[in-house]
């Protein structure tokens, strides 16, 4: 990129006074890659505060006065500009200067839309014309076709595109004058790229982007230093320039090759490895139980016998594969117990579906009068956003789903009205858009990872036409839990040696297609009477549609007479390969306390020392 203005001597932009041609300018000088002379025009040279203060600090911008819909103007700019460039002649003419005249049907007049054509269409060609013997004198000294040599750049616009106005697309940004406007550039540049290809001066049409300025209006995206724009100035014709020297480009080519035949022999490495694994794990499901399955107890004789005991409740209690099985046995009381914390403030996003990448791309912007929890006297928010994939489009009568991606954005400390504008995509299939809710929740952060929520916004798609930026502000509700899968647990109390015995006998989960290979294990929490005992996990097993464990797992109460007491079953997933990684599928939480007690809980006080199971639903 640099070597290619490195070798631009002299540049014009016209309309440089603010927007998008005083942000081209100060990109030129301040990103590195400054050319020799930038000429910058502007109506009313005067009036252009910052124009001129960019030009004080850098003595290679000459400000010349110019209005584009004066010929008389045109034709005295052209002389100051060749008095500037002289024999070197003018390298690169970047027709910006533009207006946008807003009328629909209703508005629009034959005035309106001649004063858009002759700012847009007209003006850049009369220029052009203009300059035509300076840019001639440039292209003289240099072949190929570049700004290196000589270049008319004219800035165009997506909304004049008639291949693209149609469908959803014809609905939005009626402006008559402008869009046609538009569109006629885009056929002026080509004219002069067939007329002027012969004096090899390059004519082309960039559309800049959406930008935040007084035509693209409050909303739109930042400037980036590092924009596209100047990325596309570099190619050219004949040849495409690369950033580096020579040594630099081959030493890049070299460690690209070795880095190509590392990953080559990394996944011939693991196409082995599932080979030779996968007969092994296909016995190991065909008999669940060979090896691991039994529980660890006290007697190898005793685990037998339970675990006999077990696989027969196992059987006669098992929901199949479907949710409308389980009948009565949804434990509903198990959903949610959400801290009561006051709900306050909305959260900005915008949604976007791009078919032809299949990809859907979320983009958090910003969120507004967050509330203050009362024992900190500040918030430190931040967004963790969540695709919940249903596994039935109907999900009244199937109400499981399933986590596609999670994400979360960076954390902005001490601030209510926060500002993230952090973007996130993943591979998404069009057919499988209707079952996707997008869920935003908005946490504060604590650095003992017990981050307070400070409320949610969620999003189905399947009612948002997303073909389009779709912007979004809602305001914050009270969270609410997914459903995300089903446990069959048994519980065990044996009051003499004031023991409690938990079994994870079965753990069912949806799982997209779209998952790599994964295994589940599930760790347990006791809490009883304020005392927290030390957790227990299960063994790790490969994830089925209904994943056996057949494991009890033993905690000693500290009080015969249990007052209050919590069992919390946390089931995790994580990829054989990735040791490190492990993702949180969801809880199960069975309360007992003085006033309310779990029917689990209630069934096996009323039978002690006889294990009772009960398939639990997994909510996140």
């Amino acid at each position: 990129m640099s070597r290619a203005f490195k070798n631009c001597s002299n540049l014009m932009v016209t309309g440089a006074s603010r927007g998008l041609g005083l942000q081209i300018v100060e990109s030129l000088v301040t990103g590195g890659f400054s050319p020799g002379k930038i000429i910058a025009t502007a109506r009313d040279p005067d009036g252009a505060k910052e124009l001129q203060r960019l030009a004080e600090e850098h003595q290679n911008i000459h400000i010349i006065k110019l209005d584009v819909i004066s010929q008389e103007s045109i034709e005295r700019a052209a002389s100051e500009v060749e008095q500037l460039v002289q024999e070197e002649g003018l390298n690169c003419l970047i027709n910006n200067a533009g207006i946008n005249v807003v009328a629909n049907l209703e508005t629009v007049t034959a005035d309106k839309m001649l004063e858009n054509f002759h700012t847009n269409s007209v003006a850049p060609l009369m220029i052009t014309k203009a300059m035509l013997p300076l840019l001639k004198r440039a292209a003289a000294k240099g072949t190929g076709m570049g700004i290196h040599r000589a270049a008319v750049i004219n800035m165009t616009s997506l909304l004049g595109s008639v291949e693209l106005y149609w469908g959803d697309r014809a609905n939005t940004f009626k402006w008559y004058p402008y869009r046609t406007s538009k569109s006629a550039l885009n056929m002026v540049t080509r004219c002069l790229a067939v007329d002027l290809e012969a004096d090899g001066i390059l004519c082309m049409a960039l559309h800049p982007g959406w930008v935040r300025t007084d035509m693209g209006g409050p909303e739109s995206c930042t400037w980036q230093k590092d924009m596209v724009f100047f990325t596309t100035l570099i190619l050219s014709f004949g040849e495409i320039q690369l950033l580096f020297s020579e040594e630099v480009e081959y030493s890049i080519l070299g460690i690209s090759a070795v880095l190509f035949l590392i990953a080559l022999c990394l996944l011939i490495w693991q196409i082995y490895r599932y080979c030779t694994r996968f007969p092994v794990l296909q016995r190991a499901a065909d008999v669940p139980s060979a090896k691991s399955g039994g529980f660890q107890n006290a007697t190898q004789t005793r685990d037998s016998k339970m675990e006999v005991h077990y696989e027969e409740m196992s059987h006669r209690l098992s929901p199949g594969t479907s949710c409308t099985n389980l009948g009565s046995s949804l434990d509903l009381d198990n959903m949610a117990d959400l801290e009561e914390e006051r709900i306050q403030g909305s959260l900005r996003f915008s949604l976007f579906y791009d078919q032809l990448q299949s990809r859907l791309v979320v983009t958090v912007l910003d969120a507004q009068d967050l509330a203050v929890r009362d024992f900190s006297h500040c918030v430190d928010p931040f967004v963790w956003v969540r695709l919940m994939w249903a596994e039935r489009e109907d999900e009244v009568q199937c109400p499981l789903h399933s986590v596609l991606d999670e994400w979360q954005t960076r954390l902005v400390k001490k601030s209510c009205c926060p500002v993230f504008g952090d973007q996130f995509s993943c591979f998404l299939a069009e057919e499988e858009i209707s079952r996707v809710t997008v869920r935003f929740e908005v946490r504060d952060f604590d650095k003992y990872s017990r981050h307070g929520i400070l409320g949610e916004a969620r999003v189905p798609l399947n009612s948002l036409k997303i073909s389009y930026p779709l912007e979004l502000r809602q305001d914050l509700q009270v969270p609410k839990k997914d459903m995300v899968g089903e446990a069959l647990l048994s519980l065990k109390y044996l009051p003499t040696s004031q023991r409690l015995e938990v079994g994870v006998l079965k753990i069912r989960t949806v799982c997209h297609s779209n998952k790599p290979e994964r295994a589940l294990y599930a760790r347990i929490n006791i809490i009883c009477n304020q005392c927290k005992l030390r957790h227990q996990r299960t063994t790790q097993k490969m994830c089925w549609e209904v994943t056996v464990f057949n494991e009890v797992l033993t905690f000693v109460l500290p009080d015969q007479h249990i007052r209050e007491c919590s069992i919390i079953v946390s089931v995790f997933e994580l990829q054989p390969s990735k040791k490190s990684t492990k993702r949180l599928v969801g809880n199960i939480q069975l309360k007992k306390d003085k006033t309310s007690e779990n029917p689990h809980w209630k069934l096996m006080m009323q039978s002690l020392r006889q294990p009772i199971a009960k398939w639990h639903l997994i909510a996140i």
